[in-house]
C-alpha cells in the first residue's frame, strides 16, 4: 500500500546522489567551499567498491582528494603508503569519509535511495529529486544536482542520454567481482612463494606468461577436483594495514560472473549467489594450495557488488578508448590516469582481462603490439575488430576531460564516478578510486561556480575547472605524472606483451610489470 502522508522536503545548495568514493569527494569539497550540502546513500556507510567491496588498494594517479584521504588513513595508523596502490582499512577509511564530509557543514542521509526526479523548464532542469526511505517518499530540491550513483540513475530519469555494454560483446558489461577478506595470513610466506615463482619463470622463459602463482594453482586445483571450474586467472590481494605479517588480514578480489547485464535485478541476483558459492570453495582452495593462506578463514564478505558499468552518460565529451591508447591530454583535462586498460572480459575466465582496443589509425605514444596466444573466440567470442592491437604505453597518461562530467541534455546536472561519459574500453580511467574521485572534486568546483554565479553547467569554461583543481585544490595537472610513474617513464628496455596482456618492460634484470 502506498503511503498517503506528504512527502518529506528538503532544500540545498547542492544534493549529491551516491556516497562512493566519487560522490563523497564532491561531497567534501563543495561543502569546503561554503555550499550547503547533502548528499543521500543508500547503505549505511560511504565509500562505496572502496570500503564495502574491500578494494583497499587506491589504483590511479594518488593526487588531490584521494591522496589527502590516504594521508590522513596512515596519519590513523590505519593507512599504508606505497608508491603505487597505496592501502587502507576498509572500516575505518569509510568513517574517515564521513568525517571529512561533516568537518565542514556537509549532511547525509543514509538509507535513502533515489527513484524519480521532477523536471522543469521544457525538461531542461531538474527540479527535485525523488527518493524514499524509512521516512517515506522524499523530495529534495537544489541548485545543481551531482549524479555519482555509480549506475547514472539520475541523470538517466532525467532523460540524459546514455549507453550499458560493449558494442563489441553485443551489449555484455564487464565481469563482476564480490570480493571478501581473510584473517590469519601469512603474507611474508605468500610473498616468498609468489616471487620464487616469478623468478624461476624468469630464469627458465625470460619472462612471466601467466599471471602468478595463483593462476598455475588455480589450474592444477581444477585438474586434481578441488575446484569445481576455473573461476578468475588471478586474485588482487590487498594486506590490510596494522596487522603482524605472520597473521594479517587481507582482502581478495577474485570471484568473477559473465555475461552479465548489470541494470537487471535477476542477473545482479544471479552474478551475487554465484559469488557467494565461490568464496565456499575458494576459501578451501586457498587453505590446500596458496602458500601462507594454510590458516585462513573468510571472515568478511563485501556488502555491496562489484560492478565496474552499467550506464554509461552521453555528456558534452565522450572520453574515448582511443584517448587512453595515445594517452591525450585536454584543455579541460581535469584528472591524469596513467594505468593500462582495466576492462574485465564480459565472457573469458580463461582470459580474465582484455588490455587492449582496435584501431585503424593508431597514434604514437601508443603501443601497436600482437598477442597471438587468445586470438579469435576465446578473446572476440563475437568476431575480432579490425585494425591493430592498441594498448596504453606505461611511459605516459591520458586525462579526463571536464566535459565528460556535463551530461546532454540537463543543465544542472554533473556527473561523478564511473558513470561520467566515457566508452566501454575507457571506463577503467574514470571507476577506479584515484580518478573516481578527481572527478567528485572537479564536479564540486563547477558546482560552486553554478551556485554563486548563476550559472548553467555547460556556459562554464572548461578550462577554468582545470585552472581550479591546479591553483586552488593543489593538483599538479600541469606537470608528469611522478613518483612510480615517473620511474616508469625512465626506465630503460623494450616493450613486450606479457601473459597479464598489457605492455610490459623488459629490462637486463627481468620483466617489469606495467
Amino acid at each position: 500500500m502506498v503511503n498517503n502522508y506528504d512527502a518529506r522536503k528538503f532544500n540545498t545548495d547542492v544534493l549529491v546522489c551516491g556516497g562512493g568514493v566519487a560522490g563523497a569527494a564532491a561531497a567534501i569539497v563543495a561543502a569546503r567551499r561554503g555550499l550547503k550540502v547533502l548528499l543521500l546513500e543508500y547503505g549505511i556507510s560511504l565509500g562505496g567498491l572502496a570500503t564495502n567491496n574491500y578494494v583497499t588498494g587506491i589504483a590511479g594517479q594518488v593526487e588531490g582528494l584521494s591522496l589527502e584521504w590516504i594521508n590522513r588513513c596512515i596519519e590513523e595508523g590505519y593507512g599504508q603508503w606505497r608508491p603505487h596502490l597505496p592501502l587502507f582499512d576498509p572500516d575505518k577509511a569509510k568513517i574517515l569519509l564521513e568525517t571529512m564530509i561533516h568537518e565542514h557543514g556537509g549532511r547525509i542521509l543514509y538509507g535513502t535511495h533515489v527513484v524519480d526526479v521532477n523536471m522543469e523548464d521544457d525538461g531542461k532542469n531538474i527540479k527535485s529529486v525523488i527518493a524514499y526511505s524509512k521516512s517515506g517518499r522524499m523530495e529534495i530540491s537544489a541548485k545543481v544536482y551531482i549524479d555519482a550513483t555509480g549506475d547514472g540513475d539520475v541523470a538517466a530519469a532525467a532523460g540524459a542520454p546514455f549507453e550499458e555494454g560493449s558494442p563489441e560483446f553485443m551489449g555484455l558489461n564487464m565481469g563482476t567481482t564480490l570480493a571478501f577478506r581473510f584473517t590469519n595470513v601469512n603474507w611474508a610466506a605468500y610473498q616468498k612463494a609468489n616471487g620464487e615463482w616469478a623468478k624461476k619463470q624468469i630464469q627458465e622463459k625470460g619472462k612471466v606468461d601467466c599471471y602468478g602463482l595463483y593462476h598455475d594453482m588455480e589450474k592444477k586445483a581444477v585438474e586434481a577436483g578441488d575446484l569445481p571450474y576455473f573461476v578468475f586467472p588471478s586474485a588482487l590481494m590487498y594486506p590490510i594495514p596494522g596487522f603482524p605479517e605472520d597473521s594479517i588480514d587481507v582482502s581478495v578480489m577474485t570471484c568473477h560472473s559473465f555475461f552479465n547485464h548489470n541494470t537487471d535485478v535477476e542477473d545482479l541476483t544471479r552474478q551475487i549467489v554465484e559469488q557467494h558459492q565461490q568464496i565456499l570453495f575458494l576459501e578451501k582452495f586457498f587453505n590446500k594450495w596458496i602458500p601462507g593462506f594454510e590458516r585462513a578463514k573468510v571472515s568478511g564478505i563485501g556488502n555491496l557488488h562489484g560492478v565496474r558499468d552499467s550506464r554509461r552518460i552521453i555528456g558534452e565529451y565522450v572520453f574515448k578508448a582511443s584517448d587512453v591508447a595515445c594517452a591525450r591530454k585536454f584543455e579541460d583535462g581535469i584528472v591524469r590516469f596513467p594505468e593500462f586498460f582495466d576492462t574485465h572480459h564480459p565472457t573469458s575466465p580463461v582470459q580474465g582481462f582484455k588490455r587492449h582496443i582496435h584501431m585503424t589509425e593508431p597514434e604514437e605514444p601508443t603501443v601497436t603490439l600482437h598477442d597471438d596466444r587468445f586470438e579469435g573466440y576465446e578473446m572476440h567470442r563475437f568476431g575480432t575488430p579490425a585494425g591493430v592491437e592498441c594498448r596504453p604505453n606505461p611511459r605516459d597518461y591520458c586525462e579526463i576531460p571536464f566535459r565528460s562530467l556535463i551530461p546532454l541534455g540537463v543543465d544542472n546536472l554533473l556527473l561523478a564516478g564511473r558513470c561520467v561519459s566515457a566508452e566501454f574500453d575507457s571506463c577503467g580511467g574514470v571507476r577506479v578510486i584515484a580518478p573516481s574521485m578527481g572527478t567528485g572534486q572537479a564536479a564540486a568546483l563547477a558546482a560552486e561556480i553554478a551556485v554563486k554565479e548563476g550559472k548553467r553547467i555547460r556556459d562554464i569554461d572548461p578550462k577554468l575547472i582545470r585552472k581550479k583543481m591546479i591553483e586552488e585544490e593543489g593538483v599538479e595537472l600541469d606537470k608528469p605524472v611522478d613518483g612510480y610513474w615517473e620511474e616508469r617513464r625512465t626506465r630503460e628496455g623494450t616493450m613486450i606483451v606479457n601473459f597479464t596482456d598489457t605492455a610490459d618492460i623488459i629490462t637486463p634484470q627481468g620483466v617489469v610489470p606495467f
